[in-house]
């Protein structure tokens, strides 16, 4: 469940636009993680009272809402970060990756507001873990810096294929699959318990 949770999280726009640099990535983790958060919290509230027929519309305009004060907070405090993601904040009013989860998270009422909640952090938490390991893979081997600091000794060797789309998606499938095969042996390893050694 964990792990087809985070694949189906990680959009690939998003790893394209955000995993360049570690500042950027850490930016739209954090405005991620907050529009899920606010946005489940508040749907978890009202979602009784909405009708059927009109709460994806609702729901895109709660979270457009959260996504704009971000944004706003972004261009604030964070300006630098806000210029590198460009109009991808923007698009998270509308982005499958927070509608779908304030949907399914928030008005889930078999489990309580507080697990709605906390479920909501994890997942957030969990993207912004996978989109900084892709931004410091990209970013040391592509560019030889860190956090914007150059890395002197890995100049000559650095890959600039990692810089664009290509080697994004090459980075994304690979930190996937290793994900993927963690959580296989995992569950593996569970069911072998739970079946006395046999799977």
């Amino acid at each position: 469940m964990l792990i087809s949770m985070l694949l189906i999280m990680l959009g690939a726009g998003f790893t394209m636009a955000s995993s360049e640099d570690v500042r950027a990535a850490l930016g739209m983790g954090a405005a991620v993680f907050l529009a899920l958060v606010l946005s489940s919290l508040v749907i978890s509230f009202i979602c009784e009272i909405i009708p059927d027929r009109i709460k994806l519309p609702a729901y895109v305009m709660i979270i457009a809402g959260f996504v704009t004060l971000i944004r706003m907070l972004m261009d604030a405090w964070f300006p630098d970060v806000l210029d590198m993601l460009g109009v991808h904040v923007a698009a998270l009013a509308v982005s499958a990756v927070i509608v779908r989860d304030a949907e399914e998270i928030a008005d889930n009422r078999k489990i309580g507001r507080l697990n709605r909640i906390m479920f909501a952090a994890l997942t957030g938490l969990l993207f912004t873990a996978v989109m900084f390991v892709c931004a410091a893979i990209r970013e040391v081997f592509g560019n030889a810096s860190f956090f914007g600091y150059k890395i002197d000794f890995l100049e000559p060797y650095k890959v600039s294929a990692l810089n664009g789309a290509f080697g994004g998606y090459i980075v994304l499938a690979i930190v996937s699959a290793i994900i993927a095969s963690v959580f296989n042996k995992r569950t593996k390893r569970r069911r072998a318990a739970n079946y006395g050694g046999r799977v």
